[in-house]
């Protein structure tokens, strides 16, 4: 039988691939009662991290591990739920700062409790595992 692999890198990307995939949809499984995409609760946890303060648009792109994420599209989904607020820098009108209001980091802080054992998705792993794929996978991304 041959393989569907042209050699063991094209299978490394794959099951990446796979994997990912695999991640994300359990995550998007335990937001979907809240009416949150993986990425609305990213950009969540991040202005919860600066709550009771905001972060801009642009320090909230920054911090989002996804590189191709539609920013303003985002934010305007988030604030049409009420969950984020748009105010105007009072030290320069050209930036937008975003914020949670209190009800909306409540809610977020509800959300976090559905992931407080994210890590369960790999606790099947041994701790020697665990260090050895987040090597390896820091060396994929760092070249």
């Amino acid at each position: 039988m041959e393989s569907q692999f042209r050699n063991e890198y094209h299978r490394l990307i794959i099951n990446l691939h796979k994997t990912d995939g695999y991640i994300f949809n359990h995550f998007q499984q335990k937001l979907s009662p809240f009416d949150l995409s993986v990425q609305q609760y990213k950009a969540l946890r991040l202005l919860a991290q600066a709550f009771p303060n905001s972060l801009s648009a642009g320090e909230l792109k920054e911090k989002m591990t996804d590189m191709n994420s539609d920013m303003t599209r985002l934010i305007d989904r988030l604030v049409a739920k009420n969950l984020v607020v748009r105010e105007a820098d009072p030290t320069n009108r050209r930036r937008v700062n975003l914020r949670l209001t209190n009800e909306s980091n409540q809610f977020v802080e509800k959300v976090a409790v559905e992931f407080k054992d994210f890590e369960s998705i790999v606790s099947h792993l041994t701790d020697e595992e665990a260090q050895m794929m987040n090597t390896l996978l820091d060396k994929i991304r760092n070249k």
